[in-house]
C-alpha cells in the first residue's frame, strides 16, 4: 500500500484521483481494525492525507507492533507520539523481549522492523535502557563473591597488605567504586531537603533511577533492631522530594556473621512502603572478626611507634635534648 501511495504522490499534479483513492482504501482498511491501528498504516495515511488516528503506546502489544511504533515515532509529521521517557521504555522493552521471545518465521518487512528498533536501541546505548533498580540489585548481590579478592595477607609476609572494613564509612566507599563506572550520576553524601529541623544526607543516590542507597553496617546480631528502627525513622524525610528520589534500597554490612537475623530484618524492612529491596552480606570468612583486628591494629600501631623511635632522626634530637 505505501509503495501505490509513493507512486500516486508522483502523479498527483496530473491525476489526484489515484492518491484520492489510496486515501480512501487506507481509512476502509483502519476502520475494519477492531484492536490497534497498523503503524505502518497510519504512514500510508500521514503519506495519502487521510485522517485514522495514531497507533497505540503498548508495552504489552505484540513484540512486531512495538517495533512498527519505534519506527513509526521517527517518521510522523505531526507532533511527538512520545515523550523522551516513553521512547526509552518502548525501546529497554523491545531490547529485552527480543531477549527473552522467540524471534524466528516473521515476515521480511516484521524482521526488518525488528532489526531497525533493535540496532538504534543499541546506538542509543542499551546499556543506559537497562540500567534499573533491579540493575543496581544484581550488581551488589555479588558483593560477598567479589570479596574473595578482598586482601587480608597472612601475617607470613614481610610486608602484609590488609584492607580493613571497620564502618559504615568504608562500605559506602566499596560501593561507590562497584557502581561509579555504570552509573555516571552515582551521589555521594548527597544533601536532601530539610525536614522540620533536620537535615539529612543520603548515603549513595542515583538520581537518573530515583534511588537512594541507604548503608548500615552491624556489628553484632543485637544491632540489627537497631537498624531496623533507624531505617523506619528516615525513610520518610528520604522520600520527600520525589521528583529526586523515590525509592530506597537498603544494603547492610554484617561484620559479625549473625546470619540468624538476616532474614527477619530483611522481611520486615522490604514491607515498608518505598524500600525497593533489601541486601544483607557478611563480613567473609578471611577478614577477622573485629577483636582480633582490634588487637592486630594496636600491635601494628605498636610497631610502628617503636619504629619511629629508633630512627636516626628521632634519635639525634634526643641526643639534643639530653645536652
Amino acid at each position: 500500500m505505501i509503495g501505490l501511495i509513493l507512486a500516486a504522490r508522483m502523479l498527483h499534479n496530473g491525476n489526484p484521483q489515484y492518491l484520492a483513492w489510496c486515501a480512501r482504501a487506507v481509512s476502509a482498511i483502519a476502520n475494519a481494525a477492531t484492536v490497534r491501528i497498523d503503524p505502518l498504516l497510519a504512514y500510508a495515511a500521514q503519506l495519502a492525507g487521510a485522517r485514522i488516528g495514531r497507533p497505540h503506546f503498548d508495552l504489552h502489544a505484540p513484540l512486531d507492533y512495538c517495533a512498527a511504533v519505534d519506527w513509526w515515532c521517527d517518521h510522523a509529521e505531526a507532533e511527538p507520539f512520545l515523550n523522551v521517557q516513553q521512547r526509552q521504555n518502548l525501546r529497554a522493552a523491545l531490547v529485552e523481549r527480543a531477549l527473552a521471545e522467540f524471534t524466528g518465521h516473521r515476515s521480511a518487512h516484521q524482521a526488518a522492523l525488528l532489526w531497525r528498533a533493535l540496532r538504534a536501541a543499541v546506538a542509543d546505548g542499551s546499556g543506559s535502557l537497562l540500567q534499573s533498580t533491579s540493575t543496581v540489585t544484581h550488581i551488589l548481590g555479588q558483593f560477598e563473591s567479589s570479596l574473595r579478592r578482598w586482601r587480608w595477607d597472612s601475617a607470613d609476609l614481610k610486608v602484609p597488605v590488609r584492607w580493613l572494613i571497620r564502618s559504615e564509612r568504608e562500605v559506602q566507599d566499596i560501593l561507590w567504586i562497584i557502581l561509579r563506572s555504570m552509573f555516571p550520576d552515582l551521589e555521594d553524601e548527597d544533601t536532601l531537603p530539610k525536614f522540620g529541623h533536620s537535615t539529612y544526607r543520603a548515603d549513595l543516590g542515583i538520581p537518573s533511577l530515583g534511588l537512594l542507597i541507604e548503608v548500615k553496617f552491624a556489628r553484632s546480631a543485637t544491632e540489627f533492631k537497631e537498624i531496623e528502627k533507624q531505617v523506619l525513622e528516615d525513610i520518610v524525610p528520604y522520600l520527600r522530594s520525589p521528583e529526586r528520589y523515590r525509592q530506597v534500597l537498603v544494603f547492610i554490612y554484617d561484620d559479625s556473621c549473625s546470619v540468624q537475623e538476616h532474614e527477619t530484618t530483611r522481611h520486615a524492612l522490604i514491607t515498608v512502603p518505598g524500600v525497593a529491596d533489601v541486601l544483607i552480606v557478611s563480613r567473609p570468612s578471611h577478614l577477622p572478626q573485629s577483636s582480633d583486628r582490634t588487637a592486630w591494629e594496636q600491635a601494628t600501631v605498636s610497631v610502628a611507634v617503636q619504629g619511629a623511635d629508633a630512627s636516626p632522626q628521632v634519635r639525634s634530637k634526643r641526643k639534643k635534648t639530653d645536652g
